[in-house]
């Protein structure tokens, strides 16, 4: 009797990780860059909250950062790398 009522606690147990890409939904935990958007995912929303501010983040620092010439070259290089691991890579 014992193991029947374990069973239905682990049944009615809530799994916080997202069934699309195992994402927790915390922040500094699992990055928002594994999220599928996916109608059936959990955190979805969130997630695209987040990399809507890091988006705007970026834009802002960005305008702030001098662009000499050895400066623009590292901001090329870093672009490039990011730019291939997202798009290239696949």
């Amino acid at each position: 009797m014992e193991n029947k009522i374990n069973e239905n606690d682990k049944k009615n147990q809530y799994d916080s990780y997202c069934p699309v890409c195992s994402g927790c939904g915390e922040e500094g935990c699992c990055p928002p860059l594994v999220c599928k958007q996916s109608p059936d995912g959990h955190y979805c929303q969130t997630y695209l909250d987040h990399l809507k501010f890091v988006y705007l983040m970026y834009n802002s620092v960005y305008e702030l950062i001098p662009k000499d010439e050895e400066t623009q070259k590292k901001l090329d290089e870093i672009w490039k790398k990011n730019y291939d691991l997202i798009y290239i890579t696949k």
